[in-house]
Order: C-alpha cells, then structure tokens, then sequence
C-alpha cells in the first residue's frame, strides 16, 4: 500500500487532451496551452508593433528575426504558467498557412524540432479558418455558419460546416480590406 501511494501521488495525470498551440503568421510570437474543453491553461505572447511601427510596417526578414529571437521564450512561459511539461502534451499545433513565409517558417521549424524530439503527433492550422472557430470559445454556435473574416492580408467569406470543415464563398483577390486599411494608416 505504502509504494502504491508514492507511485500514483508522484505520477501526474491529465485527464484530457492538451495540446500547446504555436503562432507566427505575422508580427507576433505567440504560444498557448489548451485543454480539449478549450480551456486555455497558460500563454504568452510577443508583439513586434513597436519595431514595425518605426520602419513604417512590416518587413518580413526582422519579423523573421524577432520570431527566432523569441519563440523558445514564449514557449517556455506558456508552459511554466500552465504547468505543462513537453512530455505532458498531447500534440502541437502550428499555423501553416496563410501569413508570412518567412515568419511561419519559424514556427514551422521550431514546432517540428518539439515534435520529432517528444514524439507528439502534429496539427497544421490555417490561421483564417482558427479565427472563424475562435466565436466557439465563448459562444455555443452550432455548425454551420456564415463567418467574413477582415485581416491585414487576407479577406474570406466561409461557411464553417465543421472544426475543419469549411466551404469558401469568395477571398480577397489581389489586396485585403485590412491590407488596404494598414496601407492608409501608414501613409
């Protein structure tokens, strides 16, 4: 009895999914750990605003170097406040597509590294189709529904039929509202 109490208060056990998610698709380095609820246990961010706003906007290659300066930081933050340890995950997701080549590079290489060195399965995510579920994280909306979604970059018009199931009404075709939007503001 007495080594079974030491055995199973020693070992942690999470009852459900956690997954550590990973952002770079533009300025900000960004990371999150959440449950299979959606409860977000720990995150913490890096905003490059202040650097961008100096150079009159975005220039890809120093939002590539800030991503590189600051993103094994912020993954390390998010899991000291969660209380999460690598070994503990479930998998790491990272935005893919769409953003910045060279900024989602970043989180592209470092979260594969994270997998091939813990051995945890991988979730791609389109950062548009991330930002049309986030509505499911504080309201109960059911599938299917209509989302316009606005960026910097990117415009789309989606019919969410399910987590990953999106059927596309129409996108931007040569500059987003938002793009144009940044434009005019720097100007």
């Amino acid at each position: 009895m007495w080594l079974r109490s030491i055995f199973f208060n020693s070992v942690k056990y999470y009852p459900t999914k956690l997954v550590l998610g990973i952002e770079t698709s533009c300025d900000d380095t960004a990371a999150a750990v959440v449950d299979d609820t959606g409860k977000i246990l720990g995150e913490a961010l890096h905003s490059q605003n202040e650097v961008h706003l100096k150079t009159g906007g975005i220039i890809p290659p120093v939002a590539q170097q800030l991503h590189r300066e600051n993103i094994e930081r912020i993954v390390k933050e998010t899991l000291c406040v969660s209380g999460i340890s690598l070994d503990d995950l479930s998998a790491v997701a990272t935005t893919v597509k769409p953003g910045l080549a060279l900024s989602l590079g970043v989180g592209l290489e470092y979260s594969l590294k994270l997998v091939d060195k813990y051995k945890k399965p991988f979730i791609p995510i389109h950062h548009m189709e991330a930002h049309a579920l986030t509505i499911r994280l504080i309201n109960q909306v059911e599938f299917p529904f209509l989302v316009l979604l606005i960026s910097g970059g990117h415009c789309i018009l989606v019919v969410a039929q399910g987590v990953s199931d999106f059927l596309l009404l129409g996108q931007s075709v040569d500059v987003a509202p938002g793009d144009m939007l940044d434009k005019v503001t720097f100007e």
